[in-house]
């Protein structure tokens, strides 16, 4: 019994050992986190470009080998063609540039690593079927971008 009464006096010693040891798992301070999709203002509007490459893909069957091909229209307007951060133009590879570990290609990104010292940018990657494209916003990193490829990209399937 005697020994039994002891375990939970060792336990409550023990709480401030766990509580310092959790204290160095905790997330760096927010100034140096990265930024999020849903809440960063270029991702966001990288993310509606997204829309428009994708109409611009469904109806041509190719990516627009300018930025200046894709239009605004009522029901989808389009975003400004600049980093809100730091307001210089987008940099666009209509054939893509291929990302170590990534699927697709990178097109479109941040002429500058201004969100916390990455670059947004929109990869794009085929359907299984390859009819379509996927387009999604990515942060790239420095190192991502300085080991990039620009591989031409691959025919389509009733091309080959």
């Amino acid at each position: 019994m005697a020994g039994g009464r002891n375990v939970p006096v060792a336990c409550l010693a023990a709480w401030p050992l766990i509580a310092v040891l959790a204290g160095g798992c905790r997330p760096p301070p927010p100034d140096t986190q990265r930024p999020k999709v849903g809440t960063d203002p270029c991702a966001e509007r990288l993310h509606d470009v997204c829309g428009h490459l994708l109409l611009y893909y469904q109806i041509h069957k190719r990516l627009p080998p300018t930025l200046k091909q894709l239009k605004s229209s009522d029901v989808l307007p389009l975003p400004p063609l600049v980093c809100p951060v730091s307001g210089k133009p987008y940099v666009y590879e209509p054939q893509g540039l291929l990302l170590r570990g990534q699927p697709g290609r990178l097109v479109l990104y941040d002429p500058e690593p201004s969100h916390s010292g990455i670059r947004w940018g929109i990869l794009v990657g085929t359907s299984a079927r390859g009819d379509s494209i996927i387009p999604c916003v990515i942060a790239v990193t420095e190192e991502q971008l300085a080991s990039a490829t620009t591989q031409p990209a691959p025919e389509p399937p009733d091309k080959q």
